[in-house]
């Protein structure tokens, strides 16, 4: 896979744990084990204390949420069955944006390449959602 596609996978990936992490300690809101569960369950926890904890932000969004640490924003889907290591090339453009990661995969349409040729090498699969993972 592309080095720069590779580590940029990777710091999205822990920066989703991360956000989880918040969503269970701050927002006392087990992951989830579904999509269905995370808009039927997680959100209302989270509009419940008005999109805050101890300085955590978290906006829900369909099936996903945008988190604001302070140190780093994200946005992401969870998948059909709770995934949370699921990616697309905007995602991970904004990612890497906003939080002025420094790759040579400057746009949406390289990190989208990057995806398809991981993907024409088994490298990468896409979900039945929008989401694509890293194959194990």
């Amino acid at each position: 896979m592309n080095q720069d596609l590779s580590l940029l996978i990777s710091r999205f990936n822990q920066a989703q744990l991360e956000a989880v992490d918040i969503l269970e300690s701050k927002f006392n809101c087990r992951r989830p084990e579904t999509t269905d569960d995370y808009t039927g369950r997680c959100v209302q926890i989270i509009r419940d204390k008005n999109y805050e904890a101890d300085g955590y932000k978290i906006r829900p969004h369909g099936y996903g949420m945008a988190v604001n640490t302070g140190n780093f924003k994200i946005d992401f889907d969870f998948g059909k069955n709770g995934e949370l290591n699921g990616f697309d090339p905007w995602r991970l453009h904004e990612f890497a944006r906003v939080n002025r990661i420094n790759t040579d995969l400057k746009t949406e349409e390289m990190i989208k390449l990057a995806i398809e040729e991981a993907v024409q090498k088994n490298e990468i699969y896409k979900s039945s959602y929008t989401n694509y993972y890293v194959n194990s």
